[in-house]
């Protein structure tokens, strides 16, 4: 398991989450769940957009002031340390049901992995699809994307829904692996 002083702390990771929220529309940042998947897809693609760039298009135009940046670099730094060791999962918020449960809402994080990987290139993307492997393991990260509106707080076929966030962690660490194997780092 990881060494919890290199983790965000969950004070740390609101401080993070609600400064990125906060200047979404002024800067361009991200929320969290869309900068994890964002982050994810990038964390094999470092010769194309190194992890410092990959963190600055995070943080869009906020100025260091926040004194978020540090807080970036332990969360990047994390999924790098969880997507090596396999013991990964993605971002995912929550909805409150009705009934006392949770909904899982993957799309921010599904969106970001999305950019993620189109920021890596067009080359990129094409070799990932021309993989049969690969791509289906991008399948469920792309499922999502595929959404109407009205279906993102009521997805047509809940068990569906929930067992396809599921398969998103190791659609995720599998991709990272792969790329590695083809020199993507």
């Amino acid at each position: 398991m990881n060494d919890s002083a290199d983790c965000l702390l969950p004070e740390e990771l609101d401080k993070l989450q609600s400064v990125l929220v906060e200047h979404m529309s002024i800067s361009g940042s991200m929320p969290l769940d869309a900068a994890h998947g964002y982050l994810t897809a990038l964390a094999a693609h470092a010769d194309r957009v190194g992890h410092e760039a990959a963190r600055t298009r995070v943080l869009g135009e906020i100025a260091g002031g926040h004194g978020i940046a540090f807080l970036l670099y332990k969360f990047h730094e994390q999924i790098l340390r969880d997507l090596e060791t396999g013991d990964y999962g993605p971002l995912i918020m929550q909805m409150p049901r009705e009934d006392g449960s949770m909904r899982p809402l993957p799309y921010g994080w599904c969106e970001g992995y999305a950019l993620g990987l189109n920021t890596a290139g067009e080359d990129r993307r094409e070799q990932v699809a021309a993989d049969e492997q690969a791509a289906a393991r991008l399948t469920p990260i792309y499922a999502f994307l595929m959404y109407e509106e009205s279906q993102m707080f009521d997805p047509p076929d809940e068990q569906a829904h929930c067992e396809t966030v599921g398969e998103l962690g190791e659609s995720a660490v599998w991709l990272y692996r792969w790329w590695q194997q083809r020199g993507g780092t």
